[in-house]
């Protein structure tokens, strides 16, 4: 019997500062963050999850989590003493001058992160969790690294789906699409002056009134992945869809909720 055994998968947690804020819409904003220990940062796929760690409810100052029980501490500790802790996703990682950008949707202050960043400066001050090592080497590997778009190396013809939160990870994804690989997109955000330019996408449905999923059926579509993400109702719908409809296979559709709706999300 042989062994398999995967790469090391490590996370860690550090202080970082912001050194730029940039409104990209009306309702994206990115934010650069520096930290020395950046530069040793790395990424498993162009939709890498990270945490940004903010300081705890009742005003006490953020201690970053540290050791192999730090989740457990923390689920234990009461609401109102626990750092506030959000997954975004990495936008752009620059390790040789220790520059990460994280792009956040702006929706007013009716959650903890959406406040932070609406209000952010040059030289303020938050947490993040970052990858330290990953494991390529195989799709189980991937996913635990903290990505959702796993495309099969076979696939040439993709559908990609995204709300707002998840256009920034679309965005990366876009730009990493090899040669030879059509994708069709939908991406629906609050205001036609949210709509950009998207690299490497050569049919794009931008949505701003009705939903995703009347703009996913609205297509005959016929591909061999699809990677679905944003508000979790609507991706379990768009799913259903591609399964029943289009006549997927499950395992040839990546999916991940960002949020959900009638919770704060950010």
């Amino acid at each position: 019997m042989t062994t398999v055994l995967e790469r090391p998968i490590v996370f860690d947690s550090l202080m970082a500062t912001v050194a730029a804020v940039d409104d990209l819409s009306p309702h994206l904003r990115r934010v650069t963050f520096v930290a020395p220990r950046i530069a040793e940062s790395v990424t498993a796929g162009p939709d890498q999850r990270i945490k940004v760690l903010l300081a705890p409810p009742n005003g006490t100052k953020l201690d970053l989590p540290s050791g192999p029980e730090w989740y457990a501490e923390w689920c234990a500790q009461p609401a109102d003493e626990r750092f506030v802790m959000r997954t975004y996703t990495v936008r752009a990682l620059r390790p040789e001058v220790a520059e990460l950008d994280v792009e956040f949707v702006l929706h007013g202050i009716n959650g903890p992160a959406s406040a932070w960043v609406s209000e952010a400066q040059l030289g303020d001050e938050v947490g993040l969790l970052l990858p330290f090592a990953v494991d390529t080497t195989s799709t189980k590997g991937l996913l635990h690294s903290g990505v959702d778009y796993v495309p099969p190396a076979t696939s040439v013809e993709r559908v990609l789906v995204a709300d707002e939160t998840a256009l920034p990870a679309l965005a990366g994804i876009l730009e990493q699409l090899p040669a030879g690989v059509r994708a069709t997109v939908f991406v629906a955000v609050p205001d036609a002056a949210d709509i950009r330019p998207l690299q490497g996408a050569a049919d794009v449905t931008w949505v701003t009134e009705g939903s995703l999923l009347d703009a996913v059926k609205s297509k005959t579509l016929a591909p061999d992945y699809a990677w679905v993400a944003g508000e979790s109702s609507m991706i379990k719908a768009v799913r259903r869809h591609l399964v029943d409809v289009v006549g997927m296979p499950k395992a040839s559709i990546s999916f991940q909720g960002y949020w959900k709706r009638g919770e704060a999300h950010c």
